[in-house]
């Protein structure tokens, strides 16, 4: 089963452009400190109501990023988004905007109460976007104070499977989204994942375990989850490239 050790960057995490409270500059610093291969820094897209952040802030951290990544040889920095599913499945910002990114982890932040196959069309059309790579803590629950989304998860599981979109683990430990039983079954379905700890601050990228713990009661192995593969193989999935995935 995959371990911690198996794992070669984080691919979902923020800092203070957004609701982080660490900059760009101390969260590379903390990711390359656990030897990572490659981290990505994936704050929030300008469309996200909660956030206070514009396009032209966006495109200065890309260039910050491009910086950082020339200077840190044995870590390569990847630079995302996190963005958010709309009640029709359509997710921030245009195609030339987004295709500056390289991923998109796509979640549901609101209108959480649609009904089932509402809800199943929003993230089925959010799979079948070119640009989305990953769906980050897929169920949105938060444990103790709310539910996961109501949803024929299979169904989800295989437009997954079908578009070549990971699933996250989310290893906030008021998430752990997925969990452990439906990992099992999205895995029944040919899903990747990606285990990412989602951290605001540095403390959190420890947080990664938790991740970890829940991939192994869902039986993955380092082939399943995409963010234990090397970075040339992460960036053809991320492209969603079908030729060649396996090696």
């Amino acid at each position: 089963m995959v371990t911690e050790d198996d794992i070669k960057g984080d691919l979902h995490t923020h800092t203070d452009l957004t609701d982080g409270l660490a900059t760009l500059e101390e969260m590379v610093r903390a990711a390359a400190a656990r030897g990572y291969a490659y981290y990505s820094v994936t704050d929030h897209a300008p469309d996200l109501s909660m956030q206070h952040v514009t396009d032209e802030k966006v495109l200065d951290q890309h260039d910050r990023v491009r910086a950082l990544d020339r200077r840190h040889h044995r870590m390569r920095l990847l630079h995302g988004t996190a963005l958010n599913v709309a009640p029709d499945g359509s997710v921030d910002g245009p195609d030339a905007f987004l295709a500056g990114f390289d991923l998109c982890v796509t979640s549901v932040h609101s209108h959480f109460s649609l009904d089932r196959q509402a809800m199943v069309r929003r993230l089925v059309r959010a799979c079948e976007d070119p640009h989305v790579g990953i769906i980050g803590h897929p169920t949105t629950r938060l444990i103790g104070k709310r539910p996961g989304i109501d949803a024929d998860l299979d169904e989800v599981f295989a437009a997954c499977a079908r578009t070549g979109t990971a699933l996250e683990i989310n290893a906030q430990p008021d998430r752990v989204d997925l969990g452990d039983e439906d990992t099992l079954r999205a895995r029944s379905h040919g899903v990747k994942f990606a285990i990412g700890t989602d951290a605001h601050s540095i403390p959190q990228l420890a947080q990664l375990r938790y991740g970890v713990g829940t991939a192994q009661r869902g039986w993955l192995t380092p082939d399943d989850v995409i963010n234990t593969w090397p970075l040339r193989r992460l960036r053809r999935f991320l492209r969603k490239d079908r030729t060649d995935r396996a090696s």
